[in-house]
């Protein structure tokens, strides 16, 4: 018999004075194992004082935690926790189709609460090794009281509260009125979830909640400002107040009317400006109390949560020294990685969860943290590329900058400056539809500049930085980057990174400064993270214009003709394998 088979003789038998000790987890090789029945576990639920009233009528909030854990924790068996904090556990409506689909009422713990838990791969695979499972329901959604205010302090602090309760303190309260307790507990917690889910696991580890030991967000929102703002503009069509009021439903969001008035005017939506709001909002502003481990994911397609959150919180956990793990994913917003690799993502989370919320020393910690899912073949077969760190060592930042433009067409995209100093761009509302998408039309609308069909394929892998200096005509104007691909022949082009910016806000996003028409200003932003491979054959593009025509942010009325400065306006990419990796 191996020494690990004896462990678990001992931690499930006899002690040796013969009196029996109450259940324990079975470990195995620093592995937790399945030998809990499924079918018999226990499923319940309780509310937890938040010990907030938001919605001002004058009794505490409560939200509802629904549990499955092992039977055994009636006998001693203590259980980590698993815990997804959603507004989405009821549902959530679309407001633009009031023939929509009617959300079904809330429902409590019974039959049919017991099949939507037991319908989660995490309850299937976790609670057999002994792991409690939890879902939230974030205040003023499904059948919590009090009001939502979307990823703000209020959310955190009732997943603050429902963490403290799962480690021995706080209030919380059966159905029928009883006082629960969480002794079962370790007093350790692990969070995952997706999105808005992951949002809050995000928040809760950046306020230090006590007992959170490890999250698995993927694809989470970290800073609401940058998910609804980019710079001083506002990013069509993201608001926290429309999305508060999509989770509330019909009966929270009559009676949060006045909370979710407080998010419209929070957002600020006539300036785009940065607030003490959005700073509430902001998970990674503030790293001094963030020390959970992080796993997560970022699908390269992902429009609704874009690059620019996951590449803030990858690299403030990186400054900060945090534990951190990624999986890159080939897909958009609903992507997620058991889609990819069901059984490697499986084992990679059951692994994360023993290290940090049991202490097994498995090594999840010490191997290359990054898996990259391929580009050009996506399926699970395809061995994922497996690196150390994102991104790659070997990613150099390579300067370039827009030619000199020919006539009604493009300009070479090159190492070089523009000989010519001046481009006039002219605004044009009719043709600005085409200007993200398609190679034509050119000047003067645009300027539009790229490189030879790539000899080969071509890796960018981190954050690009734009640099522009313009000459504006009016008191505002807003500047637009885009960087694409595109095959000569083929109609379309893709959006490799994106940026954007009001050119009032290029000092301060808290205060912003009227410009002088006719003033030079010089203006430096980061675009959006990009991971991608740039096929032989195709071309690599910048686009670069004033207003983008509502493709991405809300327009500008007052935005007029700029007059850019070639020889001082650049892109800087970050190539992997430096100036040689890219065909100029």
């Amino acid at each position: 018999m191996s020494l690990a088979g004896a462990l678990v003789l001992v931690l499930q038998g006899q002690s040796t004075a013969g009196v029996e000790d109450p259940p324990a987890l079975s470990i195995v090789n620093n592995e937790t194992q399945p030998v809990f029945s499924y079918a018999d576990a226990i499923v319940e639920s309780v509310s937890v004082e938040t010990g907030q009233d938001t919605d001002g009528d004058g009794v505490v909030d409560h939200v509802y935690v629904d549990i499955m854990r092992p039977r055994e924790g009636r006998e001693g068996l203590k259980s980590p926790v698993l815990l997804t904090a959603s507004p989405y556990n009821e549902g959530s409506e679309d407001l633009d189709d009031p023939e929509g689909a009617v959300r079904p009422p809330a429902i409590g713990a019974g039959p049919g609460f017991a099949l939507r838990v037991q319908g989660l791969p995490e309850t299937d695979q976790f609670v057999p090794r002994g792991y409690a499972v939890a879902q939230m329901q974030v205040q003023g959604t499904g059948r919590s009281t009090g009001c939502t205010d979307v990823g703000g302090p209020h959310d955190i602090a009732a997943v603050a509260a429902v963490v403290a309760w799962f480690t021995g303190s706080g209030k919380a309260f059966y159905l029928d009125g009883s006082p629960a307790t969480a002794e079962w507990s370790t007093g350790s917690v692990g969070m995952f979830g997706h999105s808005y889910d992951g949002a809050l696991q995000v928040g809760a580890a950046s306020a230090g909640v006590p007992g959170l030991k490890a999250v698995v967000p993927t694809a989470p929102v970290t800073d609401w400002y940058a998910w609804s703002r980019s710079n001083g503009l506002a990013v069509s069509p993201h608001r926290t107040s429309t999305l508060g009021r999509a989770v509330a439903g019909p009966v929270a969001r009559e009676e949060c009317a006045d909370q979710i008035g407080s998010l419209v005017a929070g957002e600020d939506a006539d300036t785009g400006d940065r607030n003490a709001f959005w700073d509430a909002r902001d998970y990674v502003r503030d790293m001094s109390r963030f020390t959970t481990p992080v796993l997560t994911t970022w699908a390269r397609d992902d429009a609704n949560v874009d690059s620019v959150q996951f590449s803030g919180l990858w690299n403030a956990l990186g400054t900060k020294g945090v534990p951190r793990k990624l999986w890159i994913l080939s897909g958009d917003h609903s992507m997620r990685p058991d889609i990819w690799r069901y059984e490697d993502w499986k084992r990679t989370l059951h692994r994360w969860m023993d290290r940090w919320l049991l202490g097994l020393d498995n090594g999840i910690d010490r191997e290359p943290a990054v898996d990259t899912q391929s580009e050009t073949n996506a399926e699970p077969e395809f061995p994922a590329q497996i690196t150390s760190t994102w991104p790659q060592l070997d990613a150099e930042p390579v300067r370039l900058y827009a030619g000199d433009s020919a006539a009604g067409g493009s300009a070479p995209l090159t190492i070089e400056p523009s000989a010519s100093a001046d481009f006039h761009l002219v605004p044009d509302a009719e043709v600005g539809p085409l200007l993200k998408t398609q190679p034509a039309p050119g000047p003067p609308y645009r300027i539009f500049a790229v490189t030879p069909p790539a000899a080969a394929d071509t890796r960018f892998a981190g954050t690009p930085v734009m640099t522009a200096t313009v000459r504006p005509s009016t008191k505002s104007t807003p500047l637009t980057a885009y960087l694409v691909t595109y095959r000569d022949g083929v109609k379309g082009m893709k959006v490799l990174s994106q940026g954007f910016i009001d050119l009032k806000n290029r000092r301060s996003l808290y205060r912003p400064e009227p410009l002088l028409p006719g003033e030079t200003v010089t203006v430096t932003w980061e675009m959006s993270a990009l991971d991608r491979t740039v096929p032989a054959g195709q071309r690599v593009g910048l686009i670069l214009l004033g207003d983008n025509y509502g493709a991405d942010t809300t327009p500008d009325p007052d935005a007029g003709p700029i007059d850019f400065d070639l020889t001082r306006t650049s892109i800087t990419v970050p190539v992997v394998g430096g100036r040689v990796g890219i065909t100029l």
